[in-house]
This record gives C-alpha cells, sequence and structure tokens, in this order.
C-alpha cells in the first residue's frame, strides 16, 4: 500500500503529521531514493577553554580518553527537566583547530556562527547566506517548512537573536514560543492560534480528534509502520501535555498564574518540537539556538565549584575582565584562577549535555532505515572559541549523525582551516560536490 509522503491524520478541523513511514516509499525500483538527508545546527554561546576541551591527539575518542569538557559524554543523570542520558562519544567527531577569525570582526556575534563568508570588517552580519541556508536551497525543497529556525532568547538584535541568514544578510526570522511552534506545526487551521485555544479551554488532545482517521490508516499499514506512528503520536501527546501544563485556562481567572518556563524549560520544548517536526518530514533543516551571548545563566542548577546564578558570559570571562564573577575577586590569585577554570569547565560540560539530549532525542525517532540521527548531521557551534579572550582561532566544533556515511567517534584537527573548510566537508556529505568553500575560500578538511 502507498500513502503520501504529505498524508495527515484529520479530524474537526485538527490535522496531525504524519512520521516518513515505509508506505511513503515510491514503488518503482528506479525512482528517485525517498530517504531525507536533514541538516541540525545547535548554537550555544560563549565559547569554552581550547585547553580542556579539545582531545589532544587525533583519532579514536574512547570513554578513557575524553578531555575535562567532555566528561558528560559518557553519560550523566538527570537534572531538572532535562532526563538522563546515554553515552554518546561514538556519536561524535571532535574537530579541533578551524579559525573562524577572519570570518567574523566582532567578539560577540552570534549571527556569524554559521557563516563561513568574511564580513570585511563590517557589522558582524553574514552577507552570504548561512551553512543552513545554503543547505535548505539543495535538501528541503519538498517539506512544507524550507527550515525551521527556534530560539527561546527574546533578544532580537540582529547580530544576536538570529544564527540564519539568506544572501544578502536577509535574517531568517525565529520562533521564540513553545506553544506558537506547537500550534504552527502540529494543526491543519486556517486561524490555528484561536482554535487550538479553544482546544486547550477544554482540556482536549489534539490527538482525540484524529483517534478515528489513525484507526483507519493503521488498518491499512504493516507492522513497523504502525509502530511507528503509535511512537510518534505518543510523543505528540507527551509534548502537547507539557505544553498545557504550563498554560493557564482562560476559562476561569485562576488564583496564581503557573511559574512561566525559563529560558532552559523553553529549549528543551523547541528541541522536541523540533525533532517531532524532522520525524514528521516538516522541515529537513532544523536551527536550535540556546540563547544570546548574555542571558544564559545556570541558576536553578546547583553547578558545582560556585557558579551558581552567574551569567555563562560572566563565567566565560574568568578573572581580570569587567564583565566577570566578582566573587573570586578577594581570592589569592592561584585560588582564584583555579575556581575560574574550573568553572568553565562545569558551564561547557552543561552545554554538552544538552546536545546530548539531542543527539540521544534523535537515536530514539525511528525511521524506517534505522533513526532520525542516522539520516543527520548535527554541528555543535558557538560564536567564539575562548570565551575569555574572545579567540575565534580554534572552534569548539562538534560533528554528529551518519549522512553520506559521515563516521563518528573520532577527534580531527584542522591545522588552523578557515571556517570554509568544515562547511565544505559538511556540504559534500549531502551529495552536493564541491572542491572549495567560503571566503577565505578552503577545500575539504583532510581526514574529515
Amino acid at each position: 500500500m502507498k500513502i503520501s509522503r504529505r498524508a495527515l491524520l484529520r479530524g474537526a478541523g485538527v490535522a496531525v503529521a504524519l512520521p516518513f513511514l515505509d508506505a511513503m516509499r515510491p514503488e518503482r525500483a528506479n525512482a528517485a531514493p525517498a530517504d531525507p538527508k536533514r541538516f541540525v545546527a545547535f548554537f550555544a554561546p560563549n565559547g569554552t577553554d581550547p585547553g580542556a576541551w579539545h582531545p589532544r591527539s587525533e583519532g579514536a575518542l574512547s570513554a578513557d580518553n575524553l578531555p575535562p569538557c567532555l566528561v558528560d559524554m559518557k553519560g550523566f543523570a538527570a537534572e531538572r527537566e532535562w532526563p538522563a542520558g546515554d553515552a554518546i562519544w561514538q556519536d561524535v567527531t571532535m574537530v579541533s583547530g578551524v579559525n573562524h577569525q577572519a570570518i567574523c570582526s566582532d567578539i560577540h556575534s552570534p549571527a556569524m556562527s554559521l557563516c563561513a563568508h568574511t564580513d570585511g570588517g563590517g557589522q558582524a552580519v553574514p552577507r552570504k547566506a548561512t551553512l543552513d541556508q545554503y543547505l535548505a536551497d539543495h535538501i528541503a525543497s519538498e517539506t512544507p517548512y524550507r527550515s525551521l529556525n527556534l530560539s527561546p532568547t527574546g533578544d532580537t538584535a540582529v547580530t544576536q537573536g538570529f544564527i540564519s541568514f539568506r544572501d544578502g544578510g536577509q535574517v531568517e526570522d525565529a520562533f521564540r514560543d513553545p506553544i506558537t511552534v506547537f500550534d504552527t506545526l502540529f494543526s491543519g487551521m486556517s486561524n490555528p492560534s484561536g482554535q487550538m485555544e479553544d482546544i486547550r479551554r477544554r482540556r482536549a488532545s489534539v490527538l482525540d480528534w484524529v483517534r478515528e482517521d489513525a484507526r483507519r490508516l493503521n488498518q491499512r499499514l504493516g507492522a513497523a509502520d504502525r509502530a511507528r506512528v503509535e511512537q510518534h503520536l505518543e510523543s505528540v501527546f507527551e509534548l502537547e501535555r507539557q505544553l498545557q501544563s504550563t498554560t493557564a485556562s482562560s476559562c476561569a481567572i485562576p488564583s496564581a498564574p503557573p511559574g512561566r518556563l525559563d529560558l532552559h524549560g523553553k529549549f528543551k520544548q523547541m528541541i522536541d518540537l523540533g525533532i517531532l517536526a524532522l520525524t514528521c518530514d516538516l522541515t529537513r533543516v532544523l536551527i536550535l539556538q540556546y540563547s544570546n551571548s548574555w542571558d544564559l545563566n545556570f541558576s536553578g542548577y546547583d553547578l558545582p565549584d560556585g557558579v551558581g546564578d552567574w551569567s555563562d558570559h560572566f563565567i566565560s570571562h574568568k578573572l581580570g575582565d569587567r564583565d566577570r564573577a566578582t566573587d573570586l575577586d578577594g581570592l589569592p590569585q592561584a585560588e582564584a584562577s583555579r575556581i575560574a577554570n574550573a568553572r568553565v569547565v562545569q558551564t561547557s560540560r552543561f552545554k554538552v549535555r544538552r546536545f546530548a539530549y539531542l543527539l540521544n532525542a534523535m537515536k530514539a525517532a525511528s525511521t524506517p532505515t534505522g533513526n532520525l540521527l542516522d539520516e543527520s548531521l548535527v554541528l555543535y557551534t558557538s560564536e567564539n572559541g575562548d570565551g575569555d579572550s574572545h579567540g575565534r582561532g580554534n572552534m569548539p566544533y562538534m560533528l554528529a549523525g551518519h549522512v553520506g556515511g559521515f563516521k563518528t567517534g573520532r577527534a580531527v584537527k584542522s591545522s588552523s582551516a578557515p571556517t570554509g573548510a568544515l562547511h565544505c566537508s559538511i556540504i559534500n556529505y549531502f551529495g552536493i560536490e564541491l572542491s572549495e568553500y567560503g571566503d577565505p575560500k578552503s577545500g575539504p578538511i583532510p581526514g574529515l
């Protein structure tokens, strides 16, 4: 039985997208391959401590040779809204030595984090399309959303609140509220927000409206596809339940509104929504921006070494900068330096755990050929390499996934290749053959 890739479950004005199924594959032996290729960018601000982040040598990673910032790749316990995570070191390739200094003239510009073309010493805004948009031109023509940009930051400054751009500095807008994302992606109505709010007032799930259509569809599917649809609908239901729990009903004035989600809670829900969008083939290009350069902090997480509620930006500057954690000012220099270094390791580990959540969730999302991570290439990026000095000569890049046969579980050194070399390597894995890319131009990184 063959069904359309654009098939939806419908009921009473609600439409829910389906994941990619075996039944959506072309029937003819000579048909073009239907297996999608996906790109995901994950941005976390303020770089890291390169000496504690990058593996010392090239070659295979192992659980025993991970640098201090990466030790949670071996697995970690739950913390607040984030569940415990399985080991990911075998799913990641660390790329060191990429030089982004010539690309961005500003010491803090998330806008340039996915760009491989110099800003020419100008406003630190891309003049050429960012990597995600270049790939969207080639892999996203068949999806409802050319790309999906999600960020919980409220900062809408062009250099801080956006990391996705088309040619000429044209910004790609970003969703900043998880509920708006859910309503937009998983309803098929002309006025989704109003009708979805009506559903919420009655505390009914969107799935209640499409269950009969799902039952009819399951009668036509094979066992593997039925299991895939059930897993997908359960994910939609669970995410919707989480969103409803943070939204006060408008049918009565509550005695006290529930607490609003902070940046971390919103970002987790955005990751979950982004994975659902990829699974449903609503988009094949997903951009996740954790924060701007200033607003990320770790209040409520009780991180070691006195991180407290200091901002990530202040922690990144260690000692001696105007923007620093001033509680270390009265300590002996050696002790203050030890703590400041340890704090950057702790905040870097925190960011790695959030990246690990994304990868583990992608591995858990099954597809006809394996899982979502198998069919994707995922890039971890930042606006700086060394958060203390603002140095961009050794960026903290990580790659995950297996698009085009990409191999993980290793460390690759680039020997000061410009950002275009990394992007050229990534683009080639999507079957787009380039000999060089970027400005300054460069061919792919050898061995990557």
